[in-house]
Parts: C-alpha cells; structure tokens; sequence
C-alpha cells in the first residue's frame, strides 16, 4: 500500500509559500537581458516552461504543489508559445502576496475576508487589467514593428531578424514549423501549400533517394478508401486514357490519396510501371489515420470530388471518373509527409464568386467559433493556417549540440511571439506595459505587486540600472495569455486548506509489500 503525506490549514499554506518564493526565484532569475539560463537534463535554456519540467520537490505535499504553477506555464505554452517565465513570476509573486491573507479557519479574525471573496476581487481585478491593457496595444502591420517584438525574445538580433521576416512573409494565418538545420547556421523556407501527413506506399515511386517530387498539371484523386484490387479503378483510368487522347496533353504523374493500398494494388501498379518503362506514373500517399476532415482539406485544395467509400459515405470507387480529380502543380513527398502547391482550389470560381479553398475555410472558421476544446481548436487553427497563409519552415543547427538546443527553444520562442504579434499587436515589452497597468490600478489593488513583479526582476538581474527602450515590444496576446492563465491558477490556489500526496515506494518497500502480499 502507497504511503500518503498530509498537510492542512497553516502547514498546507506554508507549503504553498515555499513552493511559490522557490519557483518564482528560480525561472525569475532568468528574465531580462541580463538573466541567466539553467543547466536541465535536455540541456541548456532560459525557457520557464522547460526549467520548471524539471524542478522537483522533496516534500511530496509540495511537490503536488508545484504542478499548479506548471500548469501557469504550461496553458501559457499553449496558448501563445512565449511568455512562460513572466507568466509564472506573476502567478508566484500574487501566491506570496495573498496566501497570508487566507483566514484560519482554525482562528478566525473578525471583518477578514473570505478566500471567496478574495478570489472574486482578483477576478474583477484581473479584467480591469486586461482592458487597460488592451487601450496600449498597437497593431502590427510591418515587418520593422514584428523585428522589434522579435528583439525582446531573442538575444541575437541577425538571428530575430530572420525569423521576424520570415514570419511576416508567411503571414499571421501561417503554419510555422521549427526543424533540424544541417548547415550549422539558422536557414529558412516559406511555401505556399498545404502539408499533410502522408506516406509513399512503394520505394519505386520515389524520383530521389527518399523523395518524390513531381512538377507540371498533375491530377489527383482523393478517395477515403481501401484500394484492394486493381480491377477496382479500371473505369477511372480508362476515362483517364479518353481525356488524355481528347485533350492531347500528358500528365507527369498521377496521384492517388487514399487510407491504404494493398499489396497486391501496389504490385499491380508497379507492373503497369515497370512494362511501360516508367512512362506511366503512380504516386500513391495513404494514412489510415488521415481523419474525414483532412480527406476533405486535400479535396478543396485540389478541387477534386472527395470520394467517400465508408458505409456512411454510401459511394463505390468503381464509379469514379477522371474529372472527379484535382489539379495541382506540384508535390513533394517524404518520409516526414507530404505537400501539395498550386492547388485548383486556390482559382476563383466565377458561379460561387469565391475559391474552394476559401469557401472551406469559412466552414472550418464556423466551425471554430462553436468548438471550445483546447486541442481541437488548436488543429482547426492550423487547418486554417495551412489553407490561409505559406508554410514557413525554420531550420536551426549550431556548431555544438548544447548551442543547438538553446538556440531551437529560443527560436520557437520568437516565431511564436510574432505569430501572435501580427495577430493581436503589440505592447511595451520588458515589464513596461503591466508596470504601468499596476500603477494605473493602483497600489491598493490585489494584482499591483504582481503586475510590477516581471519589471522589478528585469531590473534587479541588471543591476537595478536598465534602461527599457520604446523599441523594446512584447505580443500583446502573450502578456495577456500570462496575466490570465497566472490569475486563473491562484484564484484556485489559494483555497487549498489541504494537501495529500502519495508518497512514491522505494525498491525495498516494493519487495517488502510483493512478499508480504500487500
């Protein structure tokens, strides 16, 4: 049987208060120009949400605590991407400030607020904040404003540069991705596409190594289907033939997104390869995970007719015809996935008046409005990043492994920060913008040294000397992200009255309760 650990009332608090000053000290230490980075298993970081991944307590009972603050950082993660250590500061710094506050329930004083009424006053406290806040932020709309919010996350301001123009290129609606870099520089690629994770059936089918890359008019059929037997498509690709007869034209490769082909298909195809002397081309991509909703994405972006041979699709791939394909002008598949350009659903449709491509992404959007799951909206936003903006890629490699980690956590810091910062805008960075939302509010107010907290440690790393430009900006979603996820976490927080933990066995104890029959 596990051995629990409990703790209650003042004992319970006092865990709080040791928990909070230890992981407020620790990440805090790493703000500002001057912080310092933390030696973690992974390697070598300033990033809160990865160093506080990594803190353990001793004591069990604040050991459960401390997943509370992680909580801060890790909402704050993925939300916005950046703003994890500000975000933790002000949660621990409030923590401090309130937790004595909190009535005994075991010697209550007369006219002492409630942990209730605390928690609502920091709520109300919290929006007052917020819209003051908001009337400082100033909208992004050039690549200048998006290198000044990517200076306050990075340290190296050629490599801010980078990734600053690269995000602006790509657009707000973007999906950014961080890769491995071979070439021991920071390198950067910006494509207009859409990527989805989808695998070569046959190593024949590969034009390089492990690629396959294919450029001209390339039609593709997308069908949420099982090929089994070839016989299955004959009528398509005779219709195929009579279209290629018709219109005197010929295609580079024909593609074909499915769930799965069987080996007997593949083989088959492989025939068909093999006695035409390559002439004629297969590129089969499947998934059996590929969900209805990406089947429909790759359809819109193609404008191919999406064939849905499940039972609940009612449709049968013997009747597909080659007008049921998509257009595209070129695909690039790799082990890592697959992405399709210049999809036919990017043209306007005169008889709609809009794309297909738009059109979905007005039904995916209204989709969003509707869906409040976290991750769900999460691969909604990103469906809408694929169809809306480029796919920007930035690749980071370094001379040393331990330059390599550092530099990738930062980078994804910053890519996220002017995401954001073209999306929402931005504010005086550097603590500036929640130090003068504090004295706004004023000193009376329940948040006024938590606000001022990021500030003042900014300074205290520096020496208390810092001079914090107008250059210097912050995304206004990030500190906003930081100031609500903190205030949602401690208003919780502090009406803990108990804590039980389970005390984890050692080996010995393990054995001893194994013999025992425990």
């Amino acid at each position: 049987m596990k051995r629990k650990e409990e703790k209650y009332g003042k004992d319970a608090r006092d865990a709080i208060k040791t928990v909070a000053a230890a992981l407020g000290n620790t990440v805090g230490k790493t703000l500002g120009p001057a912080g310092r980075n933390y030696q973690t298993p992974q390697g070598i970081t300033n990033d809160g949400y990865s160093i506080l991944a990594n803190i353990r307590f001793n004591d069990e009972c604040e050991d459960n605590v401390a997943l509370a603050f992680h909580e801060i950082a890790k909402r704050t993660d993925d939300e916005v991407g950046d703003g994890t250590t500000g975000s933790t500061v002000i949660g621990t710094e409030l923590t401090l400030d309130l937790i004595d506050k909190i009535p005994d329930l075991d010697a209550p004083i007369p006219g002492q607020k409630s942990v209730m009424d605390l928690s609502r006053e920091l709520e109300e406290e919290k929006n007052k904040a917020i819209a003051i806040l908001e009337k400082k932020v100033i909208p992004v709309t050039t690549l200048e404003q998006v290198e000044q919010v990517a200076f306050t996350s990075m340290e190296d301001k050629e490599i801010a540069k980078v990734v600053a123009a690269t995000i602006f290129k790509a657009g707000k609606d973007s999906y950014t991705a961080l890769d491995e870099g071979f070439n021991g520089k920071i390198e950067t690629d910006v494509q207009s596409g859409i990527e989805m994770p989808l695998q070569v059936a046959a190593p024949f089918m590969f034009t390089n190594g492990k690629e396959a890359v294919y450029e001209g008019t390339i039609p593709v059929l997308v069908a949420n289907h099982l090929f089994e037997d070839y016989r299955g498509v004959q009528r398509f690709m005779q219709s195929m033939i009579e279209y290629r007869e018709a219109n005197k034209i010929s295609f580079p490769v024909l593609v074909i997104v499915a769930k799965q082909f069987s080996i007997p298909f593949v083989q088959a195809v492989a025939r068909i390869f093999t006695a035409s002397k390559g002439s004629v081309r297969f590129l089969l991509l499947s998934n059996a995970h590929l969900s209805d909703d990406l089947f429909e994405d790759t359809a819109a972006f193609c404008d191919a007719k999406y064939i849905d041979t499940h039972p609940k699709g009612g449709q049968n791939i013997s009747t597909a015809k080659f007008l049921d394909c998509g257009m595209i002008t070129k695909v690039v598949a790799t082990p890592k996935g697959t992405v399709f350009y210049g999809g036919k659903g990017l043209q306007m449709n005169p008889k709609a008046e809009t794309s297909r491509v738009n059109a979905r992404i007005l039904q995916i959007r209204t989709l969003l409005d509707k869906e409040s799951d976290t991750k769900k909206r999460k691969a909604m936003e990103r469906r809408i990043a694929e169809f809306s903006g480029g796919k920007a890629t930035i690749y980071v490699d370094a001379k040393t492994a331990a330059e390599k980690y550092y530099l990738k956590l930062k980078v994804q810091d910053c890519m996220n920060s002017c995401k954001t910062a073209l999306e929402g805008g931005m504010v005086p960075g550097g603590g500036v913008s929640l130090k003068e939302v504090a004295e706004e509010l004023g000193e009376s107010s329940i948040l006024y040294r938590a606000l001022v907290a990021p500030y003042l440690r900014i300074q205290q790393n520096a020496g208390g000397k810092l001079e914090i430009g107008p250059e210097v900006m912050d995304s206004y979603l990030c500190v906003k992200a930081g100031v609500e996820n903190a205030v949602s976490v401690v208003k919780t927080v502090i009406t803990i009255e108990g804590i039980i933990a389970e005390h984890p066995q050692s080996m010995v104890e393990e054995i001893k309760n194994l013999v025992a029959g425990v």
